[in-house]
């Protein structure tokens, strides 16, 4: 589904990644472990193509970063979910109209968008806040949007960018149960994280990063 084969990435004359070779098999569930500025978050760029390998290449279904035209590219990240650290939501539109953006960008028609929708935002635990902006809801709420928002288009893998990391252990645990959720129903996860603790309660299999390299699997 997933396959990096030798990958390196060089960004200003410094060495990224160096030879990253990995496979991740439909509706895994894996963790991108090591200490920040290994290159965690740089293997979900190059997963959802915004930046591309010197070296190597990444293929994501039936796309290679050897081949993909600029013009694909949207068309891939439809089928991707995406969930940041930071949340990313737009902070002048309800959580309702954020999760629904997602879906008006591709030309869903405006009934399908209302079914999906308010299925997604109860499945995350969020409908009651549908109505609410961003600034008015707390942290893991905001998440839960973030969630909503990244399996609305039905994606085959969501990546998960230190999702927790603005969060705090009760918080951590509630999104983390969500997540398996997503992954019990077929949903592949790929998460960058250094929390070994939320590791060692969600036990998945583990790719370590250090220094760019792969160190342990």
């Amino acid at each position: 589904m997933i396959e990096f084969y030798n990958v390196s990435l060089n960004i200003d004359g410094k060495e990224i990644l160096k030879s990253i070779s990995f496979r991740l098999f439909k509706g895994e569930f894996a963790y991108i472990t090591g200490p920040s500025g290994a290159g965690k978050s740089t293997i979900l760029k190059l997963i959802y193509m915004d930046i591309f390998p010197d070296q190597g290449m990444v293929i994501v279904n039936n796309y290679s970063s050897a081949k993909i035209h600029r013009n694909e590219i949207p068309y891939l990240r439809r089928e991707l979910g995406v969930v940041f650290q930071d949340f990313k939501l737009l902070p002048d539109r309800s959580v309702y109209e954020n999760v629904a953006f997602a879906l008006r960008a591709t030309g869903v028609r405006s009934k399908e968008i209302r079914h999906r929708v308010v299925r997604v935002l109860n499945e995350v635990n969020i409908s009651q806040q549908r109505s609410q902006l961003p600034d008015q809801i707390s942290g893991g709420e905001k998440q839960r949007v973030a969630i909503a928002r990244a399996i609305i288009n039905d994606p085959f893998i969501v990546l998960a960018d230190e999702p927790t990391g603005n969060l705090d252990a009760q918080n951590s645990r509630e999104i983390m149960e969500i997540f398996e959720r997503i992954n019990r129903k077929g949903t592949a996860i790929l998460m960058a994280t250094h929390d070994q603790s939320l590791i060692e309660q969600y036990p998945h299999r583990v790719i370590k990063i250090e220094e760019g390299r792969m160190v342990d699997e």
